[in-house]
């Protein structure tokens, strides 16, 4: 009898926290599809700058997506949606073909990495840049620090660099 109760609590205990626990396991799950929600929503972010903004040199996609107090690493844009929106836009006067072209990406909490060809024109060798930004909650875009090279005429190698 005393096997049987212990048996009887056991299982008593099981059924009451099985819940509990599928309900925790469910809540990780289902923060764990959020975070992967939230992480396409800021990928698309910088996927948008990329296809208005550079490749089609629409302003207003940069007036939309960037944060007016917007933070600058790159040392020759200043700090500001202004500084960057002046900057490009004498940019693709002066280079009309300009376009860049994402390779890779990469979201990791609110930071989103883009391994990108950026390229004056097609006759242009181009340039190779890695550009990782800042995206806050409501789609913005804050920050930004890029990494860029030009692609060589020669390799020293057979791999391309995208």
């Amino acid at each position: 009898m005393k096997a049987s109760l212990v048996a009887v609590i056991i299982a008593g205990g099981l059924l009451t926290s099985g819940p509990l626990l599928a309900a925790r396991h469910h809540g990780e799950f289902n923060h764990q599809q959020n975070s992967a929600a939230q992480n396409q929503q800021k990928l698309r972010v910088v996927e948008e700058l990329y296809e208005g903004f550079f490749n089609r040199h629409d302003i207003s996609v940069a007036k939309k997506l960037i944060a007016e107090d917007y933070k600058q690493h790159n040392p020759f844009v200043g700090d500001g949606l202004t500084p960057f929106v002046d900057f490009f836009s004498q940019h693709f006067k002066d280079n009309p073909g300009y376009r860049a072209q994402i390779f890779r990406s990469a979201v990791n909490g609110d930071l989103v990495y883009v391994h990108v060809k950026y390229q004056d024109s097609a006759e242009d060798r181009g340039t190779a840049s890695v550009d990782i930004y800042r995206v806050n909650n409501q789609g913005k875009i804050t920050e930004h620090w890029d990494v860029n090279q030009q692609v060589p005429e020669e390799s020293a190698n057979n791999n391309t660099m995208f």
